[in-house]
């Protein structure tokens, strides 16, 4: 039976070298020489993808035109909006330091007026507040009439609201209402206050 199979197998082998040879004894005796045969033609190539189970995944769709171009330029764009929004942070920095400034002089402003307003309250003498707060509303009028307005005022702060309003109705209006004034002008947080 082994035989069998060896003839069967040489069999095979005579006929396949028949099947090759003979198609190129045909085109010798054709053409009289053997001719190269053209090359074959292959099919484009294409990726294929797939997954890790082996199965085959749908590629990227082929880019148009309009997207390539997109894809060419964007390294360009990006760092064109970088530079854009650099140059938007530093006019934004330069304004927030503008800001701080302004900041700092109204702060500064503030200080002053505040050290005006203390000094101006401080410069009544406790000694000078009780001499006044102990007169008679008229005599105490006349006198602090005849005063500096800003002295007057300071005195007239340190006094009980009643005192001080009984001693300004014993004044002449004018000078009354002077005096009122620098008080609200001094006191008053919105009136000499620096400007916001």
């Amino acid at each position: 039976m082994m035989r069998g199979d060896t003839k069967t197998s040489g069999l095979r082998a005579v006929l396949t070298i028949c099947a090759v040879l003979i198609p190129a004894t045909t085109a010798m005796a054709a053409g009289g020489e053997a001719k190269p045969a053209d090359k074959p033609v292959i099919p484009p190539q294409e990726l294929r993808v797939i997954d890790e189970n082996g199965n085959p995944v749908a590629g990227p769709a082929p880019a148009t035109e309009v997207e390539k171009y997109c894809l060419n330029i964007a390294d360009r764009a990006q760092e064109k909006r970088y530079s854009l929004q650099q140059a938007k942070l530093k006019e934004i920095e330069v304004e927030v330091g503008k800001q701080i400034d302004e900041l700092d002089r109204r702060r500064a402003d503030y200080k002053e007026w505040l050290a005006e307003r203390r000094k101006f309250l401080d410069s009544a003498s406790g000694v000078v507040v009780d001499i006044y707060a102990s007169m008679d509303a008229s005599s105490a009028a006349g006198q602090l009439a005849k005063l500096d307005r800003d002295a007057a005022a300071s005195v007239l702060v340190k006094l009980k609201a009643r005192q001080a309003s009984s001693i300004l109705s014993e004044m002449d209006a004018n000078t009354a209402a002077e005096i009122a004034g620098r008080i609200v002008q001094k006191t008053a947080a919105g009136t000499n206050a620096p400007p916001a």
